[in-house]
């Protein structure tokens, strides 16, 4: 760091007590800090990018840009040994990120089966920044597919031409999965002109959810923002300046407020945080069981008909009710106190509507329109129910919901619970936090935070059987 310009205050201590254990090193403050306190500059020029490597008229000639630009930089960077200047900084990154990317297909059957992860990856579009992220649903293996098909139209073609020099043993498929992971859970937002990139000592901190106690900012000359023109000339003149920098620089650098030694990756579920980082949080409340709009048609059509199914669905979406949706799927999410969405006891109500009650909504419906939630549903006790009287006052969201909760819906939320729980398998929620006990978070990685994941999505599930059950007393159907 040091050789690279990067100034890292005395406040910090690099500790590696973990790298023999597997733990890899940690961030430690050696005395307390105060909120605003600039601990660390790094130069831009200390980042490995597409402008600062090696392989930049490489990456810009074949047209890559983006995370795929600056995997090929880190392959290249690596493929170079001692020669790259990022030597000392790579030699310290794992091989890859233990990432269900990287896993093998047995592996992703055997940990993930039944969790959210293994039947609908979360893949964020936007990444590695945490903001306005876009979330897409698919399996595993068609995220290996479409990745090796990045590598077969992207990267190949460079090792076919001769022209770049590249060996295979450093450009193959495996190694691309490898830099992937690595680009996917390290890699920082630096600049518009850099865009991502690697960045040494800030992918050090370990996160924490749901607190941003480190701060990433970026720091530009004023005289670079008004340059003309698309060449980038002022950012490029300035990317090597930076030395020190505090509040008054006009120098171009990325620069570390500390709060306290965590950092934080975004407010995510454990599906989230294993797909992208490898590791999973026990409590993590950012956890999210889903029950696809499939397995409710299911268990509907099993309980009384294809045809009533289609029936009532229909009706709940002429109301203007739907799940989440994402790509080809839909789904309701049970959050992590076990609450159900508002749209799935809307769909259970409808479903368990006596046939005068559900005619008559029907001939209603083109009415049924008020100015927010609250009222849509009060008005749909109103046309279903023979005597109903809203409370005095304004109801409160969750009191909407009760007013859905009969002794049925609680029946039929336990009985989806119990489908959606199906898919782990035989075991048992206590066999598998029995087993999560003995396992080694270092030596069975893999199996360790796949049982967080798996016994946290199960522990919502019982939660979920608790909200229906402590509501079915006494309640009419």
């Amino acid at each position: 760091m040091r050789s690279h310009g990067i100034d890292c205050s005395d406040a910090l201590e690099l500790d590696d007590a973990g790298s023999e254990s597997g733990g890899g090193i940690s961030v430690r403050a050696v005395c307390d800090l105060t909120e605003g306190d600039l601990v660390a500059t790094i130069p831009k020029s200390a980042c490995l990018t597409i402008r600062t490597s090696g392989a930049r008229d490489m990456i810009e000639s074949a047209g890559l840009a983006g995370y795929l630009g600056l995997v090929v930089a880190l392959m290249f960077e690596r493929s170079r040994g001692p020669a790259s200047p990022w030597q000392g900084y790579l030699q310290l990154l794992p091989e890859r990120e233990c990432v269900p990317l990287v896993w093998s297909l047995q592996e992703v059957d055997t940990f993930l089966s039944g969790t959210e992860l293994h039947m609908r990856l979360l893949i964020l579009i936007n990444f590695p920044f945490h903001s306005d992220l876009e979330i897409s649903r698919q399996t595993v293996k068609q995220d290996k597919t479409f990745l090796y098909e990045d590598w077969r139209e992207c990267i190949e073609p460079l090792i076919l031409s001769g022209e770049w020099n590249l060996d295979r043993d450093n450009f193959g498929v495996e190694q691309y999965f490898s830099a992937k992971s690595l680009v996917s859970s390290r890699s920082f937002k630096i600049d518009d002109y850099h865009g991502f990139g690697m960045v040494p000592l800030a992918d050090l901190f370990n996160h924490k959810t749901g607190a941003e106690n480190v701060h990433f900012t970026s720091v530009c000359s004023p005289s670079s923002s008004d340059d003309e023109g698309d060449d980038h000339a002022g950012d490029e003149a300035n990317d090597d300046k930076l030395l020190n920098v505090d509040s008054n620089t006009s120098s171009s650098g990325f620069t570390i407020h500390l709060f306290q030694v965590f950092n934080t990756y975004g407010s995510m579920g454990n599906a989230a945080l294993l797909h992208r980082y490898g590791f999973t949080e026990a409590d993590n409340p950012f956890d999210i069981v889903n029950i696809d709009v499939a397995l409710l048609v299911r268990w509907c059509s099993s309980t009384f008909s294809n045809r009533y199914a289609r029936a009532r669905i229909s009706l709940w979406r002429r109301l203007n009710y739907s799940g989440c949706t994402s790509q080809h799927t839909e789904y309701f999410e049970i959050s992590y106190d076990g609450e159900p969405q508002l749209d799935l006891l809307v769909l259970l109500y409808i479903i368990f509507l006596v046939d005068d009650a559900y005619e008559k909504l029907s001939y209603m419906v083109d009415a049924f329109d008020g100015p927010d939630e609250s009222t849509n549903i009060v008005n749909l006790i109103k046309i279903t129910r023979n005597k109903f009287r809203k409370a005095k006052g304004q109801k409160k969201p969750e009191d909407i919901k009760e007013l859905l909760v009969s002794d049925n819906v609680c029946s039929a939320l336990i009985s989806l619970a119990d489908l959606r729980e199906s898919l782990y398998g035989t075991s048992s929620l206590d066999e598998n936090m029995n087993m999560l006990k003995r396992c080694c978070p270092v030596k069975d990685r893999k199996l360790y935070h796949s049982l967080i994941l798996r016994t946290s999505e199960r522990m919502i599930l019982a939660k979920l059987r608790d909200y229906a059950l402590k509501r079915s007393t006494g309640k009419k159907a």
